[in-house]
């Protein structure tokens, strides 16, 4: 909680000293921050930053460990079902 309300301090620092804040800044500094603000997903410590392309690539890693992992389990859930069918037709 400290390192968001730090994050929230940096940001509210850095857009005062671009030009104030709300009414008084130009159009530019609003698409410029808006533009900065798109690509900012989490502010962790001062300095520190994920961006969005860094968000989506850990989502496409989880994403294809997640298939490949569920691929395997059904393949194993498959030989031990029809070990287990073939054992009860055996008796």
């Amino acid at each position: 909680m400290d390192s968001f309300t730090a994050g929230l301090r940096s940001l509210a620092q850095e857009s005062s000293s671009r030009g104030g804040g709300g009414a008084s800044s130009s159009s530019s500094d609003g698409a410029h921050l808006a533009s900065g603000r798109s690509q900012m997903l989490i502010r962790a410590p001062p300095g520190r930053v994920v961006t969005l392309g860094t968000c989506s690539k850990l989502c496409l890693l989880s994403f294809s460990v997640g298939v490949l992992v569920g691929f395997t389990l059904k393949r194993r859930l498959r030989r031990w079902a029809a070990k287990l069918l073939r054992r009860l037709k055996e008796d």
